[in-house]
């Protein structure tokens, strides 16, 4: 045999074994991928699914929060009160609550001022903890207090734990149900943020120059002048601590019989507004476009605007050092002007978005017919307090009823009405 017929026998034999072990290898794949495929069927149909142990511990999260005994308002009053006089505060009972008889006595309402709230529901939400692909059975829940004002919830919320029976509040409203002998002062500090939220953001200034609460008054104004509007009102600010510096803020009127609501999410440390959902942004457009205008001052010249010296200290009249008979008088006016975001707001109200009315009130004011008045009423203690202007041969008031004792002010005509709740958080 020649050694070229070598060469040939000997590639085909290589052939031959490689065709033989290539047929192998896809049989012993094949053999492979349906034994895995067979393996993972049965594993699937084996599969053991265990149940989340937490689960459905709604009403369970919510009885924990309603039976939490907590130091009762009046011990924790007594002994701020003592504290600050500087008495001995051991004498002092201590006494205790129950979340649900604080709801019951209607603690947000009477205690805080909140009378606008509605007759809560109890709600709770599972907090299902999830970690990538991996979702880890959790023992927490979201316990909510809905109250509702008008067409807003508002509550408290709290953390609950059904393993271990914890609760942490989440926002400020659910600690004030917790207030103790330590944490009352920053407790109630951080409730009154609500006011200066509302504050914060009616004093946002556009590039025009204008604030938030003037843009607010002369849009509503203008408004209820026209056809199917005569019975448009303002409800007011409701403010919502969702948690840590984040808060809600829903502005909220009444158009066509319709309650409106414009949503604002608020940032305390960052002091950041953002509107939340069209309305909120129509009327920061309604900002941004109004052209540059100078405001009115109606603050009268015997009165100094800064709230960092105390009243008499403010003023260069009567009122610097009023007898007896005048007390009552000066402090029911400095109520009144010291409630610089309304002022402002009435400020800008009064120059109608002209570019002449602020001069308009010049005028008004050196010709004696734009002047503040103030006139006693049966009530020695409550005055009634107007801002009487008159622009183009037409009379007008602002009127409030405010009482120097309480130091509470209550608008008594519509316009007061819909400029004092433009700017004011609901009480």
């Amino acid at each position: 045999m020649n050694r070229k017929a070598l060469i040939i026998i000997l590639v085909v034999g290589i052939v031959l074994i490689l065709s033989v072990a290539a047929i192998l290898v896809i049989r012993i794949s094949s053999h492979s991928t349906t034994a895995v495929s067979n393996l993972t069927s049965k594993l699937v149909e084996n599969q053991i699914i265990i149940a989340d142990p937490y689960a459905n511990r709604e009403n369970d999260a919510i009885e924990i929060v309603k039976n939490l005994k907590v130091l009762s308002p009046d011990y924790v009053d007594a002994y701020a009160k003592a504290k600050a006089n500087g008495k001995n505060t051991a004498g002092i009972e201590r006494t205790y609550m129950t979340i649900e008889e604080l709801v019951n006595q209607k603690l947000l309402q009477n205690k805080y001022n909140m009378s606008f709230l509605k007759e809560p529901e109890w709600r709770a939400l599972h907090l299902d903890t999830d970690t990538g692909d991996k979702q880890i059975a959790d023992a927490q829940y979201e316990v909510y207090l809905d109250y509702k004002d008008e067409s807003v919830v508002v509550g408290p919320v709290w953390i609950v734990d059904v393993t271990t029976n914890r609760v942490i509040p989440r926002n400020d409203i659910a600690a004030v149900f917790d207030r103790d002998t330590d944490n009352y002062q920053q407790i109630d500090e951080n409730f009154q943020r609500g006011e200066n939220v509302i504050k914060a953001i009616v004093s946002h200034k556009f590039d025009n120059g204008i604030d938030l609460g003037g843009v607010f008054l002369l849009h509503f104004l203008e408004r209820i002048n026209k056809k199917g509007h005569e019975n448009d009102s303002i409800i007011g600010w409701t403010v919502m601590h969702e948690f840590k510096d984040d808060y809600s803020a829903y502005f909220q009127w009444i158009e066509k019989d319709e309650i409106q609501v414009a949503k604002f999410k608020f940032n305390w440390k960052s002091k950041s507004l953002t509107p939340k959902g069209m309305l909120a942004i129509d009327l920061i457009d309604i900002g941004d476009n109004m052209k540059t205008i100078r405001s009115a001052d109606i603050y009268p010249t015997s009165y100094k605007n800064d709230l960092n010296i105390p009243r008499n200290a403010r003023w260069s009249n009567v009122c610097k050092n009023p007898p007896q008979e005048s007390k009552a008088f000066c402090n029911a006016f400095s109520k009144v002007l010291e409630q610089q975001e309304f002022i402002t707001a009435l400020n800008w109200l009064l120059t109608n978005g002209k570019d002449d009315g602020a001069r308009a009130i010049d005028v008004c004011k050196k010709n004696k017919k734009c002047n503040w008045d103030i006139q006693p009423t049966d009530n020695d203690n409550i005055f009634k307090i107007s801002y009487i202007y008159d622009l183009n041969g037409r009379s007008n008031e602002i009127r409030f009823l405010v009482d120097s004792e309480k130091e509470t002010i209550t608008p008594d005509d519509k316009i007061s009405k819909w400029a004092y709740w433009s700017v004011m958080p609901r009480s």
